[in-house]
C-alpha cells in the first residue's frame, strides 16, 4: 500500500496543470500536526536463519501521537537551492506484539503477549537542489541530501505488577537520498510535490527487561542495510506576501534486509543471530506557517 501511494505521488509531478512558475522564495515554516507509525522486525535461531527461521518477532502497531516539525528553503539564485527539514513525534499511544516460535515457518508458537507502547522519533532531512526548469507550469527541482530517522519503541506493562517489563527498542535510520519536487503557484496559492529515495545504514540497541538474562543496558544490536521510500504534498496560500498558510500529507516507507542479530548476556556470553528484515511505516499530516523573505 506505502509503495503504491508513493509511486501515485511521484506520478503527479508528470501530470499536466493549469499553474504557471512563480518567483522562487525563501521561507522559514512551523507546523503541527499527527503521525501513525509501523514496526516489524524478526530474528532467527541462528546466524544461518535456521533453528527455526523465525525464533522471534516484535510487530509495533499504530504508534500515534503529535508531531511538530520545522524548515527553511533557501535560494541561492536562480539555479541553486537547499532545504533542511526536521520533526519531532512524541508517541503517546500504541501497542506491541511479542511472539515466540520453535519451529519454522510461525509453527509451535510457545510465547504471545501484548503490551502497551510509546516512544518518540526524531527526523531530520538536509537536501541540496537544482532547478532543472519547467513541466507542465511546475518548477522541477531534482535534490540530492542526507536524511536521519532515529526512534525509541517502548514495551510497557498493562498493570503495576508488569512495571518491571519496560523495555526499548532504539532505531536509526541515517544515509543518502535523492529525489525530485516540484511547485507550481497561482496568485496566491501554490502546490508542492516531492518523492525521494534513499539506501540506508540500519542500526538499532535494546534494552530488554522482558528477560532476566540479557545484560543491561545494551541487551542486543541489530545492524544492516536498506532502503527508505517517502513522499510528500503541500499545500498553501500566501497572505500580504510575507505569510504563508500551509498544510500538507506525507508518507514513508523502509525496510532492511538481512543482517546481523548481537545479543550480550549477563554471564558475559555474547550470540549472533541472523536479523531476518525490518521493516517500518509511517504517515503524517499538519498544518503551519511560514515566513516569505
Amino acid at each position: 500500500m506505502y509503495h503504491t501511494k508513493i509511486f501515485f505521488i511521484c506520478l503527479l509531478l508528470q501530470c499536466g496543470s493549469v499553474f504557471y512558475l512563480s518567483a522562487q522564495k525563501n521561507e522559514i515554516w512551523l507546523s503541527a500536526g499527527y503521525s501513525e507509525a509501523d514496526l516489524h522486525w524478526s530474528i532467527a535461531g541462528n546466524a544461518n536463519g535456521k533453528d527455526p527461521d523465525i525464533l522471534s518477532e516484535l510487530i509495533w502497531h499504530r504508534l500515534r501521537g503529535p508531531l511538530w516539525s520545522a524548515g527553511s528553503r533557501y535560494y541561492f539564485n536562480n539555479k541553486w537551492g537547499v532545504e533542511l527539514n526536521g520533526g519531532y513525534h512524541a508517541v503517546k499511544k500504541g501497542r506491541v506484539i511479542d511472539r515466540d516460535y520453535a519451529d519454522d515457518d510461525r509453527q509451535n508458537n510457545y510465547y504471545n503477549e501484548q503490551f502497551n507502547s510509546g516512544g518518540k522519533e526524531l527526523l531530520l532531512d538536509v537536501a541540496v537542489n537544482y532547478n532543472a526548469g519547467k513541466l507542465s507550469g511546475f518548477t522541477i527541482r531534482p535534490f540530492i541530501g542526507y536524511t536521519l530517522q532515529k526512534q525509541e519503541a517502548l514495551i510497557i506493562g498493562d498493570g503495576a505488577n508488569e512495571a518491571g517489563l519496560h523495555s526499548s527498542y532504539n532505531t536509526t535510520w541515517m544515509g543518502a537520498q535523492a529525489g525530485v519536487d516540484a511547485s507550481g503557484a497561482f496568485e496566491q496559492f501554490d502546490i508542492r510535490l516531492g518523492c525521494s529515495g534513499g539506501l540506508l545504514n540500519y542500526r538499532a540497541t535494546a534494552l530488554w527487561n522482558l528477560i532476566e538474562e540479557f545484560a543491561k543496558p545494551v541487551s542486543f544490536r541489530h545492524n544492516t542495510g536498506g532502503y527508505q521510500l517517502k513522499g510528500r504534498v503541500e499545500m498553501g496560500y500566501s497572505l500580504k506576501q510575507k505569510i504563508r498558510v500551509m498544510a500538507y500529507y506525507q508518507l514513508m516507507h523502509a525496510d532492511a534486509w538481512n543482517g546481523t542479530d548481537k545479543a550480550y548476556y549477563t554471564d558475559g556470553r555474547t550470540v549472533e543471530t541472523r536479523l531476518n528484515w525490518v521493516t517500518t511505516t509511517s504517515t503524517g499530516f499538519g498544518a503551519g506557517l511560514g515566513y516569505l523573505f
